[in-house]
C-alpha cells in the first residue's frame, strides 16, 4: 500500500467519529471504539468548535435589567411578590438545562449540524465532539446550541436581564460575514441558577433576538439531563452510575436497559429516553440504555476489516463488528489489501485464519495491522475466520468470505 493510500484510509477513518445526534446506539458505540481505527484525527469539544462562527451576542429578552445585589430564593428570583411565567407560544416545545428551557418551533430538528454548522432550523443539545472540518459559504439556519455553564472565550455579558422574575446574563449581538452576501449572527444568554447557556444563531440582529426572547423559566418541570458529560468524563469509571445519580438528583425515576456492545465498556451510556433536554415534572420516569456487562470473551473485542485497492485505487470496502458475527461476504478486486482490526480487552489476541487461494498475507511488516494484513493474489474465494485467544482458549468471533474477480 502506497503512502496516500494509507493517508485515504486515515482521513476515511476518521470520518466515522459520531456527531452528537441523538444517540443511535450503533453509532455511540463506534464512537467508544475509536482507539480501534489505524489512526484518528482530532475531535473538538462543541464548546470551542468553529470559532469562526460563534460569536457573542445580545438581544431584548423578556424581563428589564436590574440589581443583581437584590437576589431572591436559590432558583434566582427576585423578592417580588408574584412572577408570572410567560406562556409557551403553540406550536413550540420545550429545551432545556434544570428548570429552564427554550420554546423552539416543533419542526425544528435537534442536532442536525455538520463541522459545528446547522444544516437546517435546529436545536442542538448534549453534543460533546463534533467533526474539525471546514465549510465554504454556509447557508445561515436558525438555530440554539443550550450547553452547560458559560464560555469565556466566546460571552462576554454586558448586563443583567429578567426571565419570568430569574436573573440572566446576556451579551451583545454580534455579526460575521460567512460570504456569498450572507452573514451569521448570534448571541447568548445564562442562566446561573440552571448553570445553562442558550446561544442563538442567525442570519439577522433581529432574528438572534426573537430566538432568545423564547427563553423560559419553568419552576415545576425539569429537563432531562444529557449523558454526553457522563461518558466523556468517566471512561475509566462506571458512566452509567454516575448518570444515574444525575437523573435521581433532577428527580426523575430511572429504568434501566442494557444492550451487549461488544468491544466497549460495560455502563457506557447509548440513549435515554425521553431524549436530553425534554422537560418533565418531577417523579416521572426515564429510560436509559448501557452497555451491559460481557456475557464471555468474545463481548470483549470489537472486530472490522477493511481494504482499499488495488494499485492507487481509493475504493474502500468494509464489514462492521456485526456483519462479521453473523457472517458476511465481501467482493474485491484482484490486487486489492484487506485487513483486520479491532478494539476491546481482547484486541491484542485478534487473529484472521485463511482459507482458499484467493488470499495471502500482506508483506507490509511496517503496517500497523502486519499479521492481519492480505493481498488479493487470485480469482476465486477465500474465508477468513475472526478468532480471539483468551485464557488459553481459542474463541471464533465470525467469518468473511472474500470473493475476488
Amino acid at each position: 500500500m502506497i503512502d496516500h493510500d494509507l493517508a485515504d484510509l486515515l482521513e476515511r477513518s476518521a470520518d466515522r467519529v459520531p456527531v452528537g445526534a441523538p444517540p443511535v446506539s450503533s453509532m455511540v458505540v463506534a464512537a467508544a471504539g475509536l482507539r480501534r481505527r489505524r489512526a484518528m484525527r482530532r475531535v473538538t469539544t462543541a464548546v470551542v468548535v468553529s470559532a469562526a462562527i460563534v460569536a457573542g451576542g445580545t438581544a431584548v429578552v423578556a424581563g428589564v435589567r436590574g440589581d443583581p445585589t437584590d437576589a431572591g430564593d436559590p432558583m434566582g428570583h427576585r423578592n417580588t411578590p408574584s412572577q408570572v411565567v410567560a406562556p409557551v407560544p403553540s406550536g413550540s416545545r420545550l429545551v432545556g438545562i434544570g428548570h429552564s428551557a427554550i420554546a423552539i418551533p416543533q419542526d425544528w430538528s435537534t442536532n442536525a449540524i455538520h463541522c459545528g454548522v446547522a444544516t437546517e432550523p435546529t436545536v442542538v443539545i448534549d453534543v460533546t465532539i463534533i467533526e474539525t472540518c471546514g465549510i465554504g459559504q454556509p447557508v445561515v439556519f436558525d438555530n440554539v446550541w443550550i450547553e452547560r455553564g458559560s464560555n469565556p472565550n466566546i460571552f462576554h455579558p454586558t448586563g443583567d436581564i429578567e426571565i419570568d422574575g430569574v436573573i440572566a446574563q446576556r451579551d451583545e449581538v454580534s455579526c460575521i460575514d460567512v460570504g456569498g452576501s450572507r452573514q451569521l449572527c448570534s448571541a447568548t444568554v445564562f442562566v446561573p441558577s440552571a448553570d445553562a447557556s442558550y446561544r442563538a444563531q442567525a442570519d439577522t440582529r433581529q432574528r438572534v433576538d426573537e430566538i432568545l426572547s423564547w427563553i423560559r423559566i419553568i419552576p415545576d418541570e425539569v429537563a432531562v439531563p444529557g449523558f454526553g458529560a457522563a461518558n466523556l468524563e468517566h471512561q475509566d469509571d462506571d458512566a452509567g452510575e454516575h448518570y444515574r445519580a444525575q437523573l435521581a438528583e433532577a428527580g426523575l425515576e430511572v429504568q434501566v436497559r442494557t444492550e451487549p456492545g461488544p468491544g466497549a465498556k460495560p455502563g457506557y451510556v447509548l440513549d435515554v429516553v425521553p431524549r436530553p433536554g425534554t422537560m418533565l415534572t418531577p417523579g416521572m420516569a426515564v429510560t436509559m440504555t448501557e452497555i451491559a456487562e460481557p456475557r464471555g470473551p468474545a463481548d470483549e473485542v470489537a472486530a472490522e476489516i477493511n481494504s482499499v485497492g488495488p494499485g492507487d485505487s481509493m475504493d474502500y470496502r468494509g464489514r462492521s463488528d456485526a456483519q462479521i458475527r453473523a457472517g458476511t461476504t465481501i467482493h474485491l478486486d484482484l490486487g486489492s489489501t484487506i485487513w483486520l482490526y479491532g478494539s476491546g480487552r481482547r484486541a491484542g489476541t485478534l487473529a484472521g485464519e485463511i482459507s482458499g487461494s484467493a488470499l495471502a498475507p500482506d508483506g507490509w511488516k511496517e503496517g500497523p495491522n502486519y499479521g492481519r494484513s492480505w493481498t488479493a493474489v487470485g480469482p476465486g474465494t477465500s474465508t477468513i475466520t475472526v478468532t480471539i485467544t483468551a485464557d488459553g482458549r481459542r474463541f471464533v468471533i465470525g467469518t468473511v468470505t472474500v470473493v475476488v474477480s
